[in-house]
């Protein structure tokens, strides 16, 4: 289940990144053609960025399509090469785990008090972006809990 929860986001947010060149596009017309620039445009493209990309997360590890240096990868007999992606898994784990557990609190106050930017447009950016945070913390936790069990079984290299 959560292969195809990653996978939908992953393919489906995707869009939001057409939305903020539209908005960009906007902005840039309305500065540069009629010296009318707009108070939302820039933290829009920003905040639908952040949401791509914190939840574009667990898409990338399910798809295994990471940026890695594989160089020791690529010449280390199979049986190393397992291990090493083990122990990669681990540590991404740890990692995931460790940022679930730093974001979850600033997430929930963010949350509960509606936090703003302080801009001109005063947007409740943080109070989606960290909540957020968490959750994509979440869905790579989960999806490297299932590569892990894939690879102890030895359907995974």
């Amino acid at each position: 289940m959560i292969d195809r929860v990653n996978r939908w986001l992953g393919e489906h947010l995707s869009w939001l990144y057409l939305v903020a060149v539209a908005a960009t596009a906007y902005e840039v017309v309305m500065r540069y053609v009629f010296n009318a620039p707009t108070d939302w445009a820039f933290e829009l493209t920003i905040l639908l960025c952040g949401i791509c990309y914190l939840l574009a997360g667990g898409y990338v590890t399910q798809k295994d399509v990471h940026i890695a240096i594989t160089s020791l990868l690529d010449i280390a007999p199979a049986p190393v090469r397992r291990g090493l992606r083990i122990f990669a898994t681990l540590v991404g784990i740890l990692a995931s785990a460790g940022l679930l557990w730093s974001a979850w609190g600033p997430a929930l106050r963010a949350a509960t008090i509606v936090e703003r930017t302080g801009s001109a447009w005063n947007s409740p950016a943080p109070a989606i972006i960290k909540p957020l945070i968490a959750l994509a913390a979440l869905l790579v936790l989960l999806q490297l809990l299932v590569r892990l069990g894939r690879q102890l079984r030895g359907r995974e290299t």
